[in-house]
């Protein structure tokens, strides 16, 4: 009749109640309202094995993805993914040796506002490795 259980129970029964007679979802509606909203920007790329940039001591940039983020990771992780008609891959992809995919004319621009680099050195923003122009491979996408 007293057994700890038995108040878990009870609490568990109060809570339940609690929200039948108030027509209260049982998870927060903060909750719900975001899960829309990230499942329109998660992506398969999401929840990679790579550490994220901002994790990173050498990073010149930080993560911007929210699905990403260590505040709404866990919330994210079970939605679904979005359905993405429309690539957003950039019109030039080269792949560094590190195995990073970018954009040439973007990774060059990059490049030269580093401004300390020597001719013909890229560096990855990601991870702040620096390369031989020469290292870098086209990529084709079929």
């Amino acid at each position: 009749m007293y057994a700890a259980e038995r108040w878990t129970y009870l609490s568990d029964l109060f809570i339940r109640t609690h929200h039948e007679l108030l027509s209260l979802p049982s998870r927060p509606l903060i909750h719900i309202a975001l899960s829309a909203g990230l499942s329109a920007l998660k992506t398969p790329s999401c929840h990679s094995a790579y550490t994220s940039s901002s994790s990173n001591l050498h990073s010149t940039t930080t993560s911007v993805c929210p699905i990403c983020s260590t505040e709404l990771n866990e919330l994210a992780r079970n939605l679904p993914y979005a359905h993405h008609t429309k690539s957003f891959v950039e019109s030039d992809p080269i792949v560094l040796p590190n195995g990073r995919i970018y954009g040439l004319h973007r990774l060059l621009d990059m490049s030269k506002k580093v401004g300390s680099l020597e001719a013909g050195k890229v560096k990855d923003p990601t991870t702040g490795e620096i390369f031989d122009e020469s290292d870098m491979k086209k990529v084709y996408i079929m």
